[in-house]
C-alpha cells in the first residue's frame, strides 16, 4: 500500500486566515527530498494556488505542518499532528528487509512466517545488517 499522508498548515496574513493542504506522497517525498521540509512547504503552497514570490508564503513557512489522514505504513507514525519521520523510515526498511528474507526462511527452513520465531528472525537480520556493513559472506 503506498504511503501518503495529508500536510496542512493555518496562518493568518493582514487579518485573513489561510487554510492549505496537500496530499502527500511519502515515500516520493523522503526518497527524492530526504524529507526536506522546505520541498514540503512548497508543494503544500503550489497545490494551494500560492507561489514563492508573494508574502503570504512567507508568513506560511513560519507556522508548522500539521499532519494528518495517513495511509499505508505512514499512518502509525502520526501522533497529535507531527509525523514521526525517523519511525518511518526505520519501519519500512525493517518491512523492505523482511520482504527479502521471509523467502529465504521459507525456501530453506520452510518457516512460514519469521514473526513467529523472534530468535530466527533476529540472526537473519544481524547477517543481513552485518553485510550491509562489508562483512564478506563466508561462501565468497
Amino acid at each position: 500500500m503506498k504511503n501518503y499522508i495529508s500536510a496542512s498548515i493555518i496562518f493568518y496574513f493582514k487579518g485573513e486566515k489561510f487554510s492549505f493542504s496537500a496530499d502527500v506522497d511519502v515515500d516520493s517525498w523522503l526518497l527524492v527530498h530526504q524529507g526536506d521540509m522546505e520541498v514540503l512547504y512548497d508543494t503544500i503552497a503550489t497545490q494551494n494556488g500560492l507561489d514563492r514570490y508573494r508574502h503570504e508564503y512567507d508568513v506560511m513557512i513560519l507556522e508548522p505542518v500539521q499532519f494528518a489522514q495517513a495511509t499505508g505504513l505512514a499512518a502509525q507514525y502520526i501522533c497529535n499532528g507531527e509525523f514521526d519521520i525517523d519511525g518511518f523510515l526505520a519501519a519500512r526498511n525493517k518491512q523492505t528487509v523482511m520482504a527479502l528474507l521471509q523467502p529465504i526462511a521459507k525456501k530453506h527452513l520452510d518457516i512460514e512466517s519469521l514473526e513467529s520465531n523472534p530468535k530466527l528472525q533476529a540472526a537473519l537480520f544481524d547477517a543481513y545488517y552485518a553485510n550491509k556493513k562489508g562483512h564478506n559472506s563466508i561462501y565468497e
